[in-house]
């Protein structure tokens, strides 16, 4: 198991993220999702592991990994793949094979097919692309973690008037982009969310499979770190 750096986070995942799966990480802008990502990266590169980076959205910070890490030899780790278009993106995949890394990263899932597939045809480009990637974790033992978006959704409870009583109340949510077709082949679903901004402070809920109390948890220096009572 690779540790998440936050001993709450870490029981909530039953102990840190498993080989052979696919963990689905998804919030808002700042919720951490890339930090726990870079948390994930450096403490696999430290135990010596290889790791692949697909990043989608430019989002790798490679100072990030030293800082967290402590060393610059923690990037020798980690192979940097950068996808400008989806064909890139499903095309890396292929490429991990032969370095047989313990982690694979995918910093964001869906940006790219966001961008280059409307209607029912992104829908089916993202499940296509995910169970590639979960026969990946699957086939070699590895951990397949992806990042994705939330958007604003409308909120519907229709009364026997046809009005959407939900408006009044509740005019909109924020679900997960494409959340549907990623649940297929996600084995775990994480949502992070802010508590505290200023004072660096975020939850993790564990929606997939559900039952968990949610694991609040820091973001500093040296990444995913513990709320120190």
């Amino acid at each position: 198991m690779i540790s998440t750096g936050s001993a709450a986070t870490d029981s909530l995942l039953g102990g840190g993220v498993r080989e052979g799966m696919v963990i689905d990480i998804y919030g808002e802008s700042g919720s951490g999702k890339s930090q726990l990502c870079f948390t994930l990266c450096a403490n696999c590169a430290k135990d010596g592991s290889k790791v692949v980076f697909i990043d989608t959205a430019g989002t790798f910070r490679p100072e990030r990994i030293v800082e967290i890490s402590g060393s610059s030899s923690a990037l020798e780790k980690i192979t940097y793949m950068r996808a400008l278009t989806t064909l890139d993106q499903v095309n890396a995949v292929d490429r991990v094979l032969d370095i047989n890394p313990q982690l694979v990263v995918v910093d964001t899932l869906t940006s790219l097919f966001s961008a280059e597939y409307s209607g029912p045809a992104r829908h089916l480009a993202v499940m296509k692309h995910l169970h590639q990637l979960a026969l990946l974790a699957i086939n070699s033992g590895c951990s397949v973690v992806v990042t994705n978006m939330v958007r604003t959704a409308p909120i519907t409870v229709i009364d026997q008037a046809g009005r959407n009583v939900a408006q009044r109340v509740v005019p909109s949510q924020l679900r997960e982009y494409l959340g549907s077709s990623v649940s297929i082949y996600s084995h775990i679903k994480i949502k992070l969310e802010i508590v505290d901004a200023a004072k660096s402070m975020f939850r993790a809920l564990l929606v997939q499979p559900a039952g968990k109390s949610p694991a609040q948890f820091r973001i500093t220096a040296k990444g995913i770190s513990e709320i120190e009572d």
